[in-house]
């Protein structure tokens, strides 16, 4: 059964399946959900915020009661249910304003393209309310950003159909791209295995040389393109398994041409010490509050109190934990005698 929710996976990878096991974003945006419609709702919050998360969830209860412009608010999950014609998944809104014929969803986490699925969304709508245009929004709550679309019944039903169709092709073919470590055919997909097998073909031919290759690639804008893309598919992959090299090495596991490297966590100001700088700058607090967010580096502190005139409390100063980075081993050079 295609979901609501995968409707942007399928438009970029007709093969896009999502990975059961849900990761630590989606639990977020779960429980940032579900305080978003209680707040509407005038109920209490239930679950656990940081005091970030929890401003973030007010931004977004301000900014839809403002999207909404004094029309009703339905925010009870129940009653935020949409059947899309053609797809057998029921979806959830996380608001809806049936008098204007809008709804709204929460987005947590990074911006990113949700327009198909707001197409099923505003399909559904018009389907039910027999009505022949709607429009959506898109609360991104982190970025404190809203991205609207309005619809016609035609537009919404072409979008949706196309990424169904393609979806259910017989002969559909996987295609890399920005959600494949969210599939959980990741491992195994063609198009992720087959790249790193050619490059590391490439790599280990003793007589390539990096510096022709790549003289060899930009002078192309076609290779050029098609390598870039080909590139993208190995940050995850490349991730992973340096993450692996890193356990090995901490486990005394000998990994050739690599080491362990500690590194002392960045010097920063807490929120009591930004306030105080604050106080003492006047005029400059404007500025500051545009700085930081809860704590500022150690280096845009200091440089913002030099520019004010203002003694920093060292006393104040604070370390983040230490760092264990995975860096190239190199050989040392043999000194002269």
């Amino acid at each position: 059964m295609i979901r609501h929710s995968a409707l942007p996976k399928l438009a970029q990878c007709p093969c896009y399946e999502s990975n059961p096991v849900a990761g630590p974003a989606a639990e977020r945006g779960t429980k940032m959900d579900a305080a978003f419609r209680a707040l509407l709702m005038g109920q209490p919050v239930t679950g656990d915020l940081t005091t970030e998360e929890l401003e973030a969830v007010m931004w977004a209860v301000e900014t839809a009661r403002t999207l909404a412009d004094g029309a009703d608010i339905e925010a009870d999950e129940a009653n935020l249910k949409v059947t899309t014609p053609g797809m057998e998944h029921e979806g959830t809104e996380d608001m809806r304003c049936k008098s204007i014929q809008m709804s709204s969803d929460l987005k947590t986490g990074s911006m990113r393209s949700y327009y198909e699925q707001q197409a099923a969304y505003a399909l559904g709508n018009m389907d039910r309310t027999f009505t022949q245009d709607w429009t959506t929004h898109l609360i991104f709550c982190d970025q404190r950003q809203v991205v609207s679309h309005v619809w016609t019944y035609e537009k919404a039903q072409e979008v949706v159909a196309e990424v169904l169709h393609e979806a259910t092709h017989p002969n559909r073919r996987p295609t890399a791209c920005e959600y494949c470590s969210w599939c959980r055919k990741a491992d195994t997909c063609v198009s992720r295995t087959a790249p790193v097998v050619e490059t590391l073909a490439v790599v280990e031919q003793p007589e390539m040389s990096l510096e022709a290759l790549k003289a060899e690639i930009v002078s192309d804008p076609a290779r050029l393109g098609l390598f870039l893309q080909k590139a993208a598919q190995f940050v995850d992959f490349y991730d992973e398994v340096k993450t692996a090299a890193k356990v090995d090495l901490e486990a005394g596991v000998n990994v050739p041409g690599w080491k362990l490297q500690k590194q002392a966590g960045n010097e920063y100001f807490d929120r009591l010490s930004i306030v105080r700088a604050a106080v003492a700058g006047k005029s400059g607090l404007d500025e500051l509050v545009d700085l930081c967010g809860g704590k500022a580096s150690g280096k845009r502190f200091r440089e913002w109190c030099a520019k004010m005139g203002i003694a920093v409390q060292e006393e104040e100063s604070r370390r983040g934990a230490e760092i264990t980075k995975l860096v190239v081993d190199k050989p040392k050079k043999a000194r002269a005698k």
